[in-house]
């Protein structure tokens, strides 16, 4: 990513643009944190913010005239806070006193007239900062600030103050008039004269954005009296105290040497860009209060609880089980993902970030300035593909479920029967197919019967895990080859049962004609009407690819009420729709993650589900929600569709083939139980295979498992002589595989089935290691009949290698990986790794 791309993304994110009463305030004061505090009536700590930014806070916080309030986006509701107020409660009943350090005192003196607000101000900024300051006075220290209603500023606050510049190192001449200032200006490197304090010049003609004078370089002036009425608790402008700060930080630098007016286009009061959503904000009354006493702590604190927080957020509400997930924002993500993709060696911490987002684009639904974490985290995959940083566990998996529907063994095209053309084609999509074969099969015949006759089919993958993995080249092969088969038959239009497949095939295929399923169906009377009832209400579960298409949408809709079913919509359809945990494969990269985002949508209503997007229906049926496909209304499998359990992946892959075998005339085996070459039958139950399934184990790696156990020579397996059982183990490729089973009678009853990417190199010498704590009690070599002893043996992967003790036979060398192993440490390092 480069540098530029990331202040693109960075000026779309409003999350960190000031709230509406801190960029009013010319200090820039956090009223948000300070609010937070205040509701917990946290004085200290709220005082604390307070003096992070103000000067002389003591005697500000009581006199402010809070051009914040005037700001609050309350006022849109009721009434803005009263933060002038609360600022005083806390003044009053906090019981620290921040200590303050200036630095070591600098060679340079600075002369001040008048101590007024604006003049003590600038004596602030300038002694923190090591300057040498000096304060002439006419008439008593504070000047016009004595004049002020003692209820709200009493005098011992200002001698406070005051003794503290004192401290500063701020020296005070009182009782000296302007024309002796004057005469002592010579003696100071800078000057400021406060135009607040009485006995000075009636004017001084200076620079409105530093306030250096016009004629004199040395010279500054603040505390300009715009409004010309006469100062009271009321009317005093919190401007005065800002003109100080400007003028101090003017005179600094240049003194410093150093531009006077570079990087300062953010002081003092500035337009915010936030935009804050209050159209779910409950109206809430002013807390009131009495005369200038103002609120006691528990009233401040019920004021402070009307304070909205006000952020963008919208992203953040929208898809909060991922956004809030990782404690930030879109802003922060960027530049996470920027320092991400530009670490050579070291960890890569938000690897797992950017895999983790469903590229659903409901972040950029909601967001006023179109920010897409979606095209964020796709250019992200893209470049770590290319650079060959993408772990590889993030998209294995769902890649290896793509290359096997476009495999031999399931892809497939066929013109209508006693057809060679075909003018329209029913690209189902795998994830349908492999759900509901029979409904593909009968909605093919609908299609050839209702709407044209020379409606061919191609059965397979549109190659979105492809494009969700950030694997473009491998997407554009897939592309490809749809492109050359399609071309191969005219370019006929293409009528599609996935709103995924829709999005990607607009990719691949240049001028496509693609028309949803659902739309040809909506208004077709030829429709069946199934005898079940089919009335009551239930609520519709819009896919996220399906953000968009509105015409899709409505299309559903009306087929659902054309079944006499009422519709309650969900909190978030529509436009509004959140992915179900498939899309972007999270489900891969991050399962926990993924389970949270499908059980969310689970608990948004009570009501039985409608899904067009079949990995939609099987999540939501996986995570215990009754749910129905739109298909099921009119081509119902069984007696009560919405209880239909998912397939799981293993029984989607022998759909996807037993469908292809049964279309192209080879027969039908969806069906059938497996076997191994030996003829023995693989027993699952299931509750087993689901839990193996979530790790990513299918039942065609526990074939392959028992496959080579079976005609492996120098057999090599482990059996338990307590629990009756044997483990078998086998690496294919990347994963090694384990399988607990129990030998029946011409059956393999399968127990559990664990894997670890890591790469044992069995030890040769057998060199005593530590004690294994869960060791297995009565665990032995299959093939020696020996037990299991602890063996420091060596572990690698991806260029990384460790000793481990690990239980070993000394007679043959074969290493045991127990469960708990691979499912704990093992894992925990394979993904440490994955991220350097």
């Amino acid at each position: 990513m480069e540098k530029s791309e990331l202040i693109a993304f960075e000026a779309k994110c409003i999350q960190e643009e000031p709230a509406f009463c801190t960029a009013a305030c010319p200090f820039h004061v956090d009223v948000k944190s300070f609010m937070a505090r205040m509701v917990k009536k946290e004085t200290d700590k709220a005082f604390k913010i307070l003096e992070k930014t103000l000067p002389l806070p003591e005697i500000i916080t009581r006199i402010c005239d809070h051009p914040c309030e005037s700001a609050c986006i309350r006022q849109r509701l009721d009434a803005s806070l009263s933060i002038g107020q609360m600022e005083r409660a806390c003044a009053s009943n906090r019981r620290r006193q921040k200590k303050y350090f200036p630095p070591p005192a600098k060679n340079t003196h600075i002369g001040i007239w008048g101590s007024g607000l604006s003049s003590l101000t600038a004596a602030w900024d300038l002694a923190l900062k090591g300057y040498r300051v000096n304060v002439f006075e006419q008439e008593t220290l504070g000047g016009d600030l004595h004049r002020l209603d003692g209820n709200v500023l009493p005098v011992s606050i200002i001698e406070m103050e005051l003794t503290r510049l004192k401290k500063f190192g701020v020296t005070f001449t009182p009782q000296t008039g302007y024309d002796t200032f004057l005469e002592n200006k010579d003696q100071f490197q800078a000057v400021y004269i406060g135009m607040d304090a009485p006995g000075g010049p009636q004017t001084v003609p200076v620079d409105e954005f530093s306030l250096q004078s016009v004629s004199d370089s040395k010279l500054f002036a603040g505390g300009f009296p715009w409004n010309k009425e006469m100062v009271t608790s009321e009317t005093y402008p919190i401007a005065f105290a800002f003109q100080g700060r400007k003028a101090a930080t003017s005179m600094d630098r240049i003194l410093s040497g150093v531009s006077l007016t570079a990087g300062r286009d953010k002081e003092g009061v500035i337009q915010t860009k936030l935009s804050t959503d209050i159209s779910r904000e409950a109206i809430l009354p002013k807390i009131e209060f009495k005369g200038e006493a103002g609120y006691d702590l528990e009233k401040a604190a019920q004021e402070a609880g009307r304070c909205i927080q006000c952020d963008c957020s919208r992203c953040i509400r929208a898809c909060n089980t991922y956004l809030e997930s990782f404690k930030g924002h879109p802003g922060k993500y960027a530049r996470e993902i920027y320092n991400n993709l530009a670490i050579v060696m070291g960890e890569k911490k938000a690897n797992t970030l950017i895999n983790s987002c469903s590229l659903c684009g409901q972040c950029e639904t909601v967001c006023p300035n179109d920010f897409s974490m979606a095209d964020l985290c796709l250019s992200a995959r893209r470049e770590m593909v290319a650079d060959d940083k993408m772990p590889p566990s993030a998209h294995e998996f769902a890649l290896g479920e793509m290359a096997h529907a476009n495999g031999a063994a399931c892809f497939f095209s066929m013109h209508a029967p006693d057809t060679d053309t075909s003018e329209a084609v029913f690209f189902p999509g795998c994830q349908l197919t492999g759900s509901s074969p029979d409904q593909v099969k009968a909605v093919w015949a609908w299609l050839r019967k209702t709407v044209d006759s020379h409606t061919g089919i191609i059965s397979g993958c549109c190659g979105a895990p492809a494009f969700w993995a950030g694997r473009q080249a491998l997407f554009e092969e897939t592309g490809n080859t749809l492109k050359t088969l399609w071309e191969s038959w005219g370019a006929p239009r293409i009528i599609t049962a996935c709103t995924s497949c829709s999005q990607m095939l607009e990719k691949v295929l240049p001028g496509v004609r693609i028309s949803s399923l659902y739309k040809e169906m909506a208004g077709n009377p030829a429709l069946p009407a199934p005898d079940q009832a089919a009335a009551g209400s239930v609520a519709v579960s819009d896919p996220c690819t399906a953000r968009k298409d509105d015409d899709t949408q409505q299309a559903v809709r009306n087929l659902i009420q054309s079944r006499g079913i009422a519709i309650t919509e969900l909190e978030n359809a529509g436009e509004l729709t959140e992915c179900c945990g498939f899309g972007g494969l999270v489900f891969n990269a991050n399962p926990d993650l993924a389970g949270s985002i499908i059980q969310k949508r689970t608990e948004e209503s009570p009501l039985d589900y409608i899904a067009y997007c079949a990995m939609c229906r099987d999540r939501l049926a996986r995570a215990g929600k009754n749910t129905r496909h739109i298909l099921d209304l009119f081509w119902p499998e069984t007696d009560h569709p919405e209880k239909r359990q998912d397939p799981g992946f293993s029984r989607r892959r022998r759909n996807l083939a037993g469908f292809k075998q049964e279309m192209t005339g080879h027969g039908a085996s969806r069906d059938g139980i497996p076997l191994t070459p030996a003829g023995q039958k693989i027993i699952i139950h299931q509750d087993t295979l689901a839990r193996i399934e979530d790790e990513f184990i299918l039942v065609s790696d526990i074939e392959k498992v028992l496959a080579h156990y079976e005609s492996d020579a120098e057999k090599q397996y482990f059996i338990n002589r307590e629990t009756e059982t044997e483990i078998a183990f086998f690496r294919p490729a990347n994963v090694c595989f384990w399988v607990e089973f129990k030998a029946r009678d011409r059956a393999y009853e399968i127990l559990d089935a664990w894997s670890h990417r890591m790469t044992v190199i069995p030890a040769q010498e057998f060199k005593t290691g530590a004690p294994i704590e869960d060791l297995r009690q009565g665990l032995q070599c299959g093939s020696c009949r020996a037990p299991l002893e602890s063996v420091k043996n060596h572990v690698g992967y991806l260029d990384s290698r460790f000793d481990v003790d690990l239980p070993q036979c000394k007679s043959c060398g074969t290493v045991f990986i127990s469960p708990e192993l691979a499912r704990g440490k093992m894992a925990e390092v394979e993904k440490i790794l994955e991220d350097k």
